[in-house]
């Protein structure tokens, strides 16, 4: 279920104040040279760069092509040479002017723009071997994110109904009772769905019944699974 704008960017401004006191003794030449497992095409540096010009392509109103990889690979190419203090100072500045702008998020825009933040915090505590918040809000924001794109996925496809059960979030994607289930962690759903696991992890988790339709929402969304098991 989708919370409110003021929700979701409450849980996004917990994101950044996390990842800022995380990335505060971390030196700029090794978050540059730091790859991030979870998206290997960046560094950790590359990764902040991206969550600041997110903030600073939407208070300028550079929306076009929103959400997309090409919008993120621009944001990495514009500020990544400030390095990572830079970077930081200037999230401090512009993260709180996005965090005032809730009410004119689209609802699930608010809820988006969390699951991006919070994936890549956890892509940067990967990195960093530094674990944590793994029980956040933002995750259970960002994965009512998810529930809604899987629900149009089950219903779009005519796939039988799905119930996806964790400890702290369920779901039911369909109609009716589920024919088919899968149970992981709360966390391990959230990185499952959100892009950051293998087909073979994927296929790993506790299915009742035939798992490999459901992962052709892949097919469909700008999110991959991974070709090399991501274990955190």
């Amino acid at each position: 279920m989708l919370v409110d704008q003021d929700t979701a960017l409450a849980a996004y401004g917990q994101v950044r104040g996390r990842l800022t006191e995380l990335l505060g003794d971390v030196a700029d030449d090794t978050a540059a040279a730091t790859v991030v497992p979870g998206c290997p095409a960046w560094s950790v540096t590359d990764t902040v760069a991206h969550l600041t010009g997110a903030c600073l392509d939407i208070v300028e109103g550079n929306l076009e092509g929103v959400g997309t990889a090409a919008w993120a690979d621009s944001q990495v190419a514009r500020y990544s040479e400030l390095g990572l203090a830079g970077l930081l100072e200037r999230w401090a500045q512009v993260g709180p002017v996005v965090e005032s702008l809730a009410a004119g998020f689209p609802l699930a825009a608010a809820s988006q723009f969390v699951f991006d933040a919070t994936t890549h915090e956890q892509d940067i505590r990967g990195a960093l071997g530094r674990p944590g918040a793994r029980d956040a809000e933002s995750v259970l924001v960002g994965l009512g994110f998810m529930e809604v794109a899987i629900d149009s996925f089950v219903r779009s496809t005519g796939l039988p109904t799905l119930g996806v059960i964790s400890p702290s979030w369920s779901i039911l994607a369909g109609e009716g009772v589920a024919k088919v289930t899968v149970e992981a962690p709360t966390f391990e759903l959230f990185r499952s769905f959100g892009g950051r696991r293998s087909t073979e992890q994927l296929l790993a988790l506790s299915w009742s019944g035939d798992a490999a339709p459901y992962l052709r929402i892949f097919d469909e969304s700008p999110l991959e699974l991974r070709d090399e098991p991501l274990v955190e």
